[in-house]
């Protein structure tokens, strides 16, 4: 495949003279020569999505007024040490005498036996007063059953008078 990048002005191919003219191939790209000790060069090993590896050239500038062998930190060293402060820091408010670690002192651990007492309390309340409403349902059911059981008899017994007085 060929584009106009490929030929000369009059068409005809470029001939491999190992310098590029203005409208025939690119050039390979280089680093441009800086002055000795700017930039630092190096090799690194580019690799793409589809499988395709690449070594690129990488420079990596310094700042200006940059010390030669200091760098700057990358964040911060929580390791450090801190330097002493000269005022005296406030006391800090006692600490739970119980176990540390997670654990509950003694006053807490009584307040949640406290708290789950409670909840069981009120839970069982709960099922008795679910317990007394259903059985308050059960019986107005009864109630009702028995009712339309007796108006049904009543009604038999009713039909069955009819019938004999009509006989």
């Amino acid at each position: 495949m060929t584009d106009e990048n490929d030929k000369t002005n009059d068409g005809a191919p470029q001939a491999p003279t190992g310098t590029p003219s203005q409208t025939g191939p690119r050039a390979p790209l280089s680093l441009k020569p800086r002055q000795a000790g700017s930039v630092s060069t190096g090799t690194v090993r580019q690799s793409f999505s589809h499988g395709r590896t690449k070594t690129v050239v990488v420079e990596t500038k310094r700042r200006p007024g940059a010390v030669p062998g200091h760098q700057r930190p990358q964040g911060f060293d929580v390791a450090a040490r801190r330097p002493e402060t000269a005022a005296p820091q406030a006391p800090r408010p006692a600490a739970p005498s119980g176990p540390a670690g997670g654990r509950l002192s003694s006053e807490e651990q009584e307040a949640r036996r406290r708290a789950i007492e409670l909840a069981t309390q009120a839970q069982a309340q709960r099922a008795q007063a679910a317990a007394a409403e259903q059985a308050r349902r059960d019986q107005a059911a009864h109630e009702q059953a028995a009712a339309a059981a007796q108006i049904a008899n009543a009604a038999q017994i009713e039909a069955a008078a009819a019938r004999a007085a009509a006989e």
